[in-house]
């Protein structure tokens, strides 16, 4: 290196946005996530249980709608009614077997969950 000529530190490098972790934070604004499917025999209806984390995150709605995977044309969409347990995990939701079925998922399917 010549005398004159010094080393510029504190320069930002410049990173692609596509290369950037960015989708955590996009998933949180849009008020959606994805989540696991759990079948519980007790609940009856168009409600799913959500964790209070889950709840928080999706800003506290009172309707929730769940899409089921599929492709753009064979999505299949419904609307839930929210209960709130503090015992789940952030990761699940739990509804009743003939909810699922009628939107076509099994337990353990990852579906996203929006609010309405």
């Amino acid at each position: 290196m010549g005398e004159g000529r010094e080393i510029e530190r504190g320069k930002k490098l410049l990173i692609p946005p596509f290369l950037t972790p960015q989708g955590e934070k996009r998933e949180a604004k849009r008020g959606e996530r994805r989540v696991k499917v759990k079948i519980d025999r007790n609940l009856e209806g168009d409600v799913v249980k959500i964790s209070r984390e889950l709840y928080t995150a999706l800003d506290n709605p009172q309707e929730v709608e769940v899409v089921a995977p599929g492709g753009s044309s064979h999505e299949k969409r419904r609307v839930f009614k929210v209960s709130v347990d503090d015992g789940l995990t952030s990761n699940e939701i739990y509804m009743s077997e003939e909810s699922a079925r009628a939107i076509g998922i099994a337990e353990n399917t990852v579906v996203t969950i929006k609010k309405k």
